[in-house]
């Protein structure tokens, strides 16, 4: 994909702004307070501008070879970092932040696993929500976005002009410490109010989840006393969403694997059986296992048959509704058990149903309350934000591999591209990526 300096303007700005939202957001639960983490006045961390735009710009031409995705990752996420730290100190004639620590060229291990998982997040953001933004910003006129940048990045060189004269005209340390300083105050100033409501925002919202969770900084004396004396806060407790969630990802992942293993087994080869572009997930599997979570529950008790019956027919009707669904909204469809005895409709057939029925004895009676066990054990703050940030990356992965998909078929209909989310949909997800992740769907045009 071809992008205006306008464009790559606008995402290095953005991305910057991004990165400072998430460092903020990451001191904010931490340190149970505001932490000013910009590099300039603005709320700007500038390397992860730099970091994403050099990203947005190369992993498209490395098709889905994602381990090589993941080494230029890692590669560019180090080398920004490394650099970044070498140049605020030689700004600020001190060192600032351990930036160099946390790289692979740190020396050392836990600076080396940091970075590597950095790269993945990194990477992840960059594949599922890049796309996002770069339809956003070609909505705007090139014009609109280079006034918009010249005006931030005036204010951000005049910034950075005035830190360079009041560090160099310093003649000692303290000197250079009364500057850092009256800078630092000076940020503070201009990114608190930002900052500190971000603050409040993320605690109102905890506290929401777990009412017994340790108070935030703020709050009186008694709510502190009241708060030591409560209750641990247990993570997804029960059947709720944060845990079905996860047990949807969880299985989704562990139906994908289960899979790919039997058609190696079976047929020889191994071949993708994820739903999305993004990621070893099949979403089949995770609804499947929400299902049988949430509506045999009640059955959980009961002898092992009545599950195993309820369990075949709910999971026949369920993926006889599945292909129905594909083929409607997506004209496609991922499997014909038509040749199959006493099948219905090539949907679905009784031996599968009969599978359906002992998976749903194995889960409800043996799985789940491992599982359960197991996501009511992570902490409760951490969990809590990572599910908010996996399900906002999955919905990505979600929304763009069901435009890939129908974009797909559009192209082998003849559909030429005429907006820009199509022409980036062909250059981005073209036919042989798009068969290699999904081999085996076949557009219901070609069958009829």
């Amino acid at each position: 994909m071809a992008y205006t300096y306008a464009q790559l303007t606008a995402f290095l700005l953005f991305y910057g702004f991004l990165g400072w939202l998430i460092e903020v957001a990451a001191s904010a639960v931490k340190d149970k307070t505001f932490r000013n983490r910009g590099f300039f006045d603005l709320p700007i961390c500038p390397r992860y501008g730099v970091m994403a735009v050099i990203l947005a710009v190369v992993l498209p031409t490395l098709g889905t070879n994602f381990v090589l995705q993941y080494l230029v990752t890692l590669a560019v996420v180090s080398a920004v970092d490394y650099m970044a730290g070498g140049l605020a100190g030689k700004i600020w004639r001190r060192k600032l932040w351990n930036y160099e620590k946390n790289t692979l060229f740190g020396g050392e291990i836990k600076g080396s696993a940091l970075a590597m998982l950095k790269a993945g997040v990194v990477m992840v953001v960059v594949l599922l929500l890049h796309p996002f933004i770069y339809l956003a910003a070609a909505l705007i006129p090139d014009w609109v976005l280079w006034i918009a940048n010249l005006v931030i990045l005036g204010i951000l060189a005049a910034d950075f002009v005035l830190v360079l004269y009041a560090v160099h005209r310093s003649r000692n340390e303290q000197e250079i410490q009364a500057a850092f300083e009256k800078q630092q105050q000076e940020q503070s100033a201009l990114q608190g109010k930002l900052g500190e409501k971000i603050c409040r925002q993320i605690w109102k919202r905890l506290h929401k989840a777990y009412p017994n969770m340790e108070v935030s900084p703020g709050e009186n004396e008694a709510k502190r006393g009241e708060a030591g004396n409560s209750e641990k806060p247990v993570f997804a407790r029960g059947i709720c969403l944060d845990k079905l969630f996860w047990v949807f990802i969880l299985c989704a992942f562990l139906g994908d694997l289960i899979e790919t293993v039997y058609c190696r087994a079976v047929g020889g080869v191994w071949m993708s059986r994820s739903s999305v572009i993004y990621g070893a997930f099949s979403i089949v599997w995770g609804l499947g296992a929400v299902l049988l979570t949430v509506v045999l529950q009640r059955l959980a008790g009961k002898q092992d048959r009545y599950v195993f019956l309820a369990g075949a027919l709910l999971g026949g009707v369920y993926e006889y509704l599945c292909s129905v669904f594909t083929e409607v909204f997506f004209g496609t469809t991922f499997w014909d058990y038509s040749e199959m005895p006493f099948n219905i409709g090539g949907r679905t057939n009784l031996l599968y149903c009969i599978f359906w029925g002992l998976l749903a004895v194995v889960w409800v009676k043996i799985c789940y309350p491992v599982i359960s066990g197991w996501i009511e054990k992570l902490p409760a703050l951490q969990a809590k934000v990572v599910t908010w940030a996996v399900i906002v990356l999955m919905c990505c992965d979600a929304l763009l591999s069901a435009a890939a998909m129908v974009r797909y078929v559009e192209r082998n209909a003849g559909q030429e591209a005429d907006n820009v989310i199509e022409v980036f949909l062909d250059a981005n997800y073209s036919d042989e990526m798009v068969e290699q992740v999904w081999p085996n769907m076949i557009t219901v045009s070609h069958t009829e």
